[in-house]
């Protein structure tokens, strides 16, 4: 009963292949990350546009039921946007931070009808001086459409 000796080729790894085998996969990481993160940031456009969207859905549905008129605003400095019955303001959302929304609405602002119709419009999301995404509001039926540039 002694020490299993095993012949000298089947000893494993050698320092020189895990060298390399580390080289490699740190290589692959370095490329692979700068994907990873414009990925991250497209979805957090992407989410984000989707919630404006889903928000002006909801104005427009509130603005059917209650029959009254419904609004939803874009602040001045385009760091976060308002849903209005009147005077009152029904939600407020930021804008995610170092973007910022602009609108091609008078005033920066949306109003849904009675009947839930509005005009058409855009609201854009911008980073920096860049347009990264936007929201498209189709003339009378006031349904959006998201589109995030990739």
């Amino acid at each position: 009963m002694g020490i299993d000796k095993r012949p000298q080729d089947q000893g494993g790894w050698s320092l020189v292949e895990l060298t390399i085998t580390l080289t490699l996969i740190g290589l692959l990481a370095a490329l692979a990350l700068p994907a990873f993160v414009q990925w991250g940031d497209r979805l957090e456009r992407k989410q984000f546009l989707s919630l404006l969207a889903e928000d002006l859905r909801m104005a427009q549905r509130k603005a059917q039921a209650l029959e009254t008129e419904i609004s939803l605003s874009v602040s001045r400095d385009g760091q976060h946007y308002s849903v209005w019955i009147g005077n009152r303001c029904l939600q407020k959302e930021m804008v995610p931070s170092g973007m910022r929304l602009q609108s091609n609405y008078p005033s920066g602002r949306i109003v849904f009808r009675r009947s839930g119709q509005a005009r058409g419009g855009t609201f854009y999301l911008i980073d920096g001086e860049e347009k990264v995404g936007r929201v498209v509001v189709q003339v009378a039926s006031g349904r959006p459409r998201v589109e995030v540039v990739p």
